[in-house]
């Protein structure tokens, strides 16, 4: 493992007055309603290099919320301030140098343990960061963490505590100076905290500041700790000490630890008290000796700030140590695109299924225009089997990708904000690897379709049959992509694709003459794929039929030519590369809407 022997000792202080969330609710047909809650209120503490800080408290007293905001990662008025060393903080630079391990464990599963890190480190590391010393940073956390045995295991298969040990892995590649770990013991069993405990101590005496928030931990790992901060629900500070100190602190208040009891219990079960008992017992604190060497303590850790010229006192090792000159858009597009691929092909089980269940759906769409004949009746049977051609094409692709970015929101948001990589490599990579998948599957569903029904013209007439058909499953991936990068989830998204989708279908020539459309509808044909699809096809299929056959018994006028069906829909020869060009403008458009939807998704705060 690295070292932070470079840097001299780390002091984490603060002195929050308030943390206060804002909530809008919106109405349609009358004023909004705005709530503001208080989730923090005086609470004031510190964690020096080597130690081991809990935050501990009952459900809502806010220790999340702490930990957030001493991390600098939530997004909130906060009145105070978050100091290293005396000197108050931003939040690039707390970014920097401290790693945050979240309560909800979140990775892509399919990925191995080894390969999880060597896809972290390569964006994360400074890019000057040679291969042998990322494969050495990598291998040392690996036997560090004890996570030999499982390093070729694949996240999904990890147990909880694995799993907790991976976090601390990935967020150690950089060396943090600070550690903040949400809840790291939540849902083990008492072996299991503890053994994550037992590597937080050890990091601890490599050095680091490592802050926790916990929730009825067992006596064993309790003892672990160095300080405590006790909070009660609302927010508000009951104490603020060495672990020891706690117990004697309540006994003076008269509330003294039975015999053989777990003290973190007991203490949980006082800070759980009614409304009455804990605002005393923060009132007790607050005009206690303990309370004054608190305050007296941070003030004297801003003054001996002034004393050293550097910000904090290690800026010159920091500069050396953690400057940052990440990897390029290239790299991280070519990684992420490897993560995506490899999670495609660890899902090939399914990717099968799915490409099975596509190949029956040609198979049912073809049969009704088995080998179709193109006289007077073939031409609506024939017009008909490229409706359903396109139209299918366009569904099962828009559907298929609407999942592609809500499944991964959580996952995102975490490494973006905890500057992994960057949103538009993230969108683009997904966009391009969707590509191969699409184009594969399109023109599979093509030969079954070609071949059922018997369009001729060889391997020629192949290609002009499945051009457009590719081209608009590939713009429809855009839209999928656009409406998935818009909306938080499918449900909401169905409430514009559905009658979005209904009416651009309309107006693809089939249920209405588009010559017959009035001035002011006739520029919906221009947004909708179908159309541009659907006459693509048809112009290509239609304008090498120079032949109708017409029964001498037919009553009404034949059509003679491929060119006279084409006038019968609505279509023009001369529009293909229109249809063409229509395609590939709505593909860059949506895509060019969806990255921008996503990047302002990406700048919101990730739930930690």
């Amino acid at each position: 493992m690295q070292s932070s022997t470079s840097v001299q000792s780390t002091v984490l202080s603060w002195d929050i007055q308030s943390l206060t969330v804002t909530t809008t609710k919106r109405f349609l047909l009358k004023r909004d309603v705005v709530h503001r809650h208080t989730l923090l209120q005086n609470v004031q503490g510190y964690a020096k290099s080597g130690s081991l800080l809990a935050i501990m408290g009952p459900s809502g007293a806010g220790k999340t919320t702490l930990l957030a905001a001493l991390s600098l990662r939530v997004t909130a008025d906060m009145v105070g301030e978050v100091m290293i060393n005396g000197t108050p903080v931003d939040k690039d630079l707390m970014m920097r140098i401290s790693g945050y391990v979240p309560q909800q464990d979140l990775a892509v599963s399919c990925l191995t343990v080894m390969e999880h890190l060597i896809f972290t480190a390569t964006l994360k590391l400074d890019r000057r960061v040679s291969l042998n010393q990322q494969h050495r940073i990598i291998t040392s956390l690996i036997n560090d963490l004890s996570l030999s045995g499982c390093s070729y295991t694949q996240i999904s298969a990890l147990s909880g505590g694995e799993k907790k040990r991976l976090s601390l892995a990935t967020q150690m590649l950089t060396d943090p100076l600070i550690l903040f770990c949400d809840e790291p013991t939540t849902g083990m069993d008492s072996y299991s905290a503890s053994s994550v405990l037992t590597v937080l101590r050890t990091l601890t005496e490599r050095g680091k500041t490592i802050v926790c928030s916990i929730h009825q931990p067992s006596s064993e790992v309790y003892v672990k700790f160095d300080h405590v901060c006790l909070l009660v629900p609302g927010g508000h500070q009951a104490y603020f000490g060495t672990v020891p100190g706690a117990q004697q602190f309540f006994k003076s208040q008269g509330m003294e630890c039975p015999p053989l009891y777990n003290p973190a219990d007991f203490l949980l079960s006082k800070l759980n008290s009614s409304p009455d008992v804990t605002k005393e017992i923060c009132q007790n604190f607050s005009d206690s000796p303990l309370n004054d060497a608190l305050i007296s303590e941070i003030d004297s850790i801003k003054k001996s700030s002034g004393k050293n010229q550097s910000v904090f006192g290690i800026e010159e090792q920091f500069l050396k140590f953690y400057s940052v000159c990440q990897p390029t858009h290239k790299t991280q597009m070519s990684w992420l695109m490897w993560r995506s691929g490899l999670s495609m092909f660890r899902e090939s089980q399914r990717m099968m299924l799915r490409f099975f269940m596509y190949m029956m759906i040609a198979l049912f769409v073809s049969l009704p225009y088995w080998s179709v004949k193109i006289d007077q009746a073939g031409i609506q049977n024939l017009q008909g089997f490229h409706y359903s051609v396109i139209t299918e094409a366009i569904f099962m692709q828009t559907y298929s990708i609407l999942y592609t970015f809500p499944a991964e929101i959580a996952i995102m948001l975490r490494e973006i904000n905890n500057g992994v990589y960057q949103a538009g490599p993230y969108y683009f990579s997904k966009a391009v690897v969707l590509l191969p998948r699409v184009v594969i599957e399109t023109l599979a569903f093509c030969v079954i379709a070609f071949m059922l029904v018997g369009v001729e013209g060889g391997s020629l007439g192949f290609i002009m049959f499945s051009t457009p058909v590719i081209a608009s499953a590939v713009a429809s991936t855009a839209y999928g992509c656009c409406m998935s990068a818009l909306f938080e989830n499918i449900a909401t998204a169905s409430l514009l694709i559905v009658p979005l989708d209904f009416i651009t279908y309309t107006f693809c020539g089939l249920f209405i003459h588009l010559s017959t459309v009035p001035l002011y509808l006739k520029w919906i044909k221009y947004i909708s794929r179908f159309y541009y699809g659907i006459e693509a096809m048809s112009i290509m299929q239609w304008s090498k039929i120079y032949s109708i056959p017409c029964p001498e018994d037919a009553k009404l006028p034949c059509i003679s030519t491929g060119y006279g069906v084409l006038l019968k829909y609505g279509y023009s020869p001369n529009n293909l590369w229109l249809d063409f060009s229509g395609l590939f403008l709505s593909f860059a458009v949506l895509h060019a809407i969806g990255f921008y939807a996503f990047r302002r998704r990406s700048q919101r705060q990730p739930v930690y």
